[in-house]
């Protein structure tokens, strides 16, 4: 096998935002399949390249995922590297990020088996709403948004999420009910594409039930998206989705960099499949 797209149990095909892939590197002439990244009949020994895709389990089993990276990424060329998948499944990410001075969601970070007076933070802060999330989640798994009435609760659900691990306390920003999120997706480091990503609450307007491409024409916030992009692995990432979202006073901030397994919402654009396939082929 040339490339094995890995993915999960629980999508043995790919997604569809995803599965363009498979025959675009087959139309390049490379044998390409969808391969369970746990499945453990597989000689990863025999495999070209393996480029991490669907693998929408891995924060439910984050320290398995990271130690098959780490062997199958000593035997085969891997996409993302495993140093580079150890260090995002875990969104502590984030702070390095924030230390190269790149624009954040204001964080407040509880460790393991702490707690925090969250309306005290809140009114502190001049934050009308939070939002409680783990540091290992994904999908918007154990994510809790809580207005003022609601703060005494949030505290003790900080406490609980700190029972699992590392905890993210931060503002909820209003544009979620509005626009959404702004994903940028690079290959080899280069600008792919970009996609528009609806509300995901019921109060979202009309027009923004499903994502959708679009193209970016706010030169700042591109330029923060490369940025990002950079500071995260640059040209040594296959593949990098910077979403970005619009803070309560009106500025752009990064939201995460995904460049674990992130939808890369393929079919949004008609060239992208092909591009990805050829940045993939620019590795072997």
């Amino acid at each position: 096998m040339d490339i094995a797209v890995i993915t999960y149990a629980g999508l043995p095909q790919l997604h569809p935002l995803d599965a363009p892939l498979v025959p675009a590197l087959r139309a390049l002439g490379l044998d390409a399949q969808p391969i369970r990244w746990d499945d453990p009949d597989v000689d990863w020994s025999r495999v070209r390249a393996a480029v991490v895709r669907n693998a929408w389990d891995s924060h439910l089993r984050r320290e398995e995922f990271v130690a098959w990276a780490d062997r199958v990424g000593s035997v085969t060329r891997l996409f993302n590297p495993a140093d580079v998948l150890r260090w995002n499944t875990h969104k502590a990410y984030l702070k390095t990020l924030e230390a190269r001075g790149l624009p954040l969601t204001p964080t407040v970070w509880v460790p393991p088996g702490g707690t925090l007076d969250v309306a005290a933070t809140a009114r502190e802060r001049g934050w009308d709403a939070v939002v409680l999330k783990p540091a290992v989640a994904a999908g918007g798994m154990k994510t809790f948004i809580l207005r003022r009435e609601e703060w005494d609760a949030a505290s003790a659900q900080v406490t609980e999420l700190a029972r699992e691990g590392d905890v993210m306390v931060q503002p909820y920003l209003r544009a979620f009910e509005t626009e959404g999120e702004r994903s940028y997706i690079f290959f080899n480091g280069v600008f792919s594409h970009a996609v528009r990503r609806p509300p995901t609450l019921t109060t979202a307007p009309r027009g923004f039930a499903e994502p959708h491409g679009f193209t970016p024409e706010d030169a700042a916030e591109q330029r923060l998206a490369h940025d990002v992009m950079e500071a995260s692995g640059g040209a040594r990432l296959l593949y990098a989705r910077v979403d970005v979202a619009t803070d309560n006073e009106g500025r752009t901030r990064l939201q995460e960099v995904e460049v674990t397994e992130p939808c890369l919402f393929l079919p949004m654009d008609a060239g992208a499949p092909e591009r990805m396939a050829r940045a993939v082929v620019a590795r072997l």
